[in-house]
């Protein structure tokens, strides 16, 4: 709830992006709030009108997209939404040294969806960056992940229970899975936590349902402008040449 009582107002594009940590830390949390849904028009102009109508009458010190309006708090800027919300709801760690850490993983995955948006937005070759994406840069955030959920060996990124950190994570590496349809069968552990994370039973209405059919991305990207679906890549089939059972005929005389 918010701080007098008044529902809180998250602004932001009709899209996933960069705010849906935040929505999935209000649902899990069950908060009530207005998701304020801002739509693009369509090809060639993709107009911003219904979100430039009203941006500079929200009382917002620095007008952009996401805003989170919370009484008399009004902020803009992704992180700084989903920061105060995880300390409005008591996940932003219970020590200095755990707050420190949420804070660097959100970071850490924020970096991630930069190079992610690098892709779907500014490619101009799309499907020659994708492969570079997904061959070269994807992995080396993987792997990180994959040693980091390893060592510390808990259920979550930090602890057993969730932190807002975790909301971030699991969003931005859930738009690589649907990007990479691939298998990512070298980081078990990050696999799991995906698998868990699904299963949540706060969430995994949402994630099922709404969140599901939103697109991940604007309608200007290359990729993610529509709902998408991971659709794992199909395994080629080694072609085994049968053996030669016989001889070869001999060639027939005239």
């Amino acid at each position: 709830m918010s701080s007098k009582g008044n529902e809180l107002i998250l602004g932001y594009w009709d899209i996933r992006g960069f705010v849906e940590p935040s929505r999935l830390l209000l649902q899990y949390t069950k908060t009530p709030f207005q998701n304020k849904l801002y739509r693009f028009g369509d090809a060639p102009d993709y107009s911003r009108e219904q979100w430039l109508k009203e941006k500079s009458t929200l009382g917002l010190d620095f007008p952009n997209l996401p805003y989170l309006i919370d009484g008399d708090l009004k902020l803009s800027q992704s992180k700084s939404i989903l920061t105060h919300l995880g300390r409005k709801c008591n996940l932003m760690g219970k020590t200095e040294h755990e707050t420190s850490m949420i804070e660097l993983l959100i970071d850490q995955s924020h970096d991630l969806r930069s190079d992610l948006n690098n892709v779907c937005y500014r490619a101009i070759n799309f499907e020659a960056v994708k492969k570079n994406f997904c061959e070269s840069t994807l992995p080396i955030h993987l792997k990180m992940y994959d040693d980091f959920l390893s060592k510390h060996g808990k259920k979550w990124l930090l602890s057993d229970q969730l932190t807002a950190a975790d909301f971030q994570f699991f969003e931005y590496i859930d738009c690589c899975w649907v990007l990479s349809n691939d298998t990512w069968e070298e980081y078990p552990t990050v696999l799991k936590y995906m698998k868990q994370f699904r299963e949540i039973p706060e969430l995994k209405k949402y994630l099922e349902g709404e969140h599901q059919k939103r697109p991940i991305n604007g309608k200007t990207a290359k990729f993610g402008g529509n709902a998408v679906k991971h659709e794992e890549k199909k395994k080629e089939e080694k072609k085994i040449e049968p053996e030669e059972t016989a001889a070869a005929p001999t060639e027939q005389k005239s």
